[in-house]
């Protein structure tokens, strides 16, 4: 009988909570954006390469800014009513029991910023990535936090870098990857379907690959069709269904390292997307673009770190 008690209690509880809830919502701010939101943001307003300023030979790379479109995501809306929901939920809990409830003065336009800038040249490449996400605190506050991290590859490796906690690790040598060799391209890697191809052609791959072009929408390309993107014009390919993007061979070259066909100015997953507000090629820029880490203060571990 005690069990059924308490649980007769608790279903009346949740009752009650629920039928409060309406009142609740009323009472949480509207989405009006929050001060760290709109940090990250305008932090993100800035390319990277805008704060170098010249201090040795220029290389020539390709720039790309990608930006979220995600105010349209279904997934990422419904995230954002769960959060109001959950908030307003939780004040009302936290009160009944007596516990802290600090529902935020403001909430977020977005539950997910991001903001991709990639630089690529022939060789070697590095996208700097601001990202901004938020979730709900045990006291009903708001948990944010914006991110500016940095990632160069080539074919000498990784070197992952935390631009906030002035970290490095992995491939991290002073030169930035200059000197890393370029692999030779098959001729027929000028298309975009190239890289598909390729790896078909691969006997560890192909079964895999067999069964995903079975799969509905699946695809190399989607209908031969070319879109316009900042200016530039690419051509939308589809490796695996759900995963989608438009690539651009634009420019004196294509880097061999990235997306290995070319400059991604579209990218959408699970109809998430991301767009090409900016795309420059064959830019001259400093090369310190490629080692934010010898800005002075990082920690930098692993191979070719100093």
């Amino acid at each position: 009988m005690p069990c059924l008690h308490r649980s007769r209690s608790l279903l009346v509880h949740l009752v009650r909570t629920l039928a409060l809830l309406p009142l609740a919502l009323a009472a949480l701010p509207g989405q009006a954006g929050t001060a760290i939101e709109r940090q990250a943001e305008a932090a993100a307003a800035t390319a990277p390469h805008m704060r170098f300023q010249p201090s040795g030979k220029p290389v020539t790379v390709h720039y790309v800014h990608l930006k979220d479109e995600f105010q349209s995501s279904p997934t990422l809306q419904a995230g954002l009513r769960s959060l109001k929901q959950g908030i307003a939920i939780c004040v009302e809990g936290n009160r009944r029991l007596g516990r802290p409830a600090n529902p935020p003065a403001a909430l977020p336009d977005q539950i997910l910023h991001r903001h991709d800038f990639e630089y690529a040249a022939r060789n070697r490449s590095i996208t700097y990535s601001m990202s901004y996400h938020v979730q709900m605190a045990d006291d009903c506050s708001l948990l944010e936090r914006a991110t500016l991290t940095a990632k160069l590859q080539s074919s000498k490796g990784k070197c992952v870098i935390d631009l906030d906690r002035k970290t490095a690790e992995g491939v991290c040598d002073a030169a930035g990857h200059a000197d890393a060799p370029t692999r030779p391209r098959p001729a027929n890697e000028a298309s975009p379907d190239a890289g598909m191809t390729a790896l078909a052609a691969d006997p560890r791959f192909a079964k895999q690959l067999a069964v995903l072009r079975q799969l509905p929408g699946a695809g190399s390309t989607v209908n031969g069709q070319r879109r316009t993107i900042a200016g530039v014009e690419c051509r939308m390919v589809e490796g695996i269904p759900g995963v989608r993007g438009c690539v651009s061979q634009a420019g004196s070259f294509v880097p061999a390292i990235g997306a290995g066909m070319g400059m991604t100015l579209y990218r959408e997953v699970a109809k998430d997307v991301s767009s090409a507000v900016e795309a420059k090629f064959d830019l001259p820029l400093d090369p310190a673009i490629f080692t934010p880490y010898l800005g002075g203060g990082f920690t930098i571990t692993g191979k070719g770190g100093k």
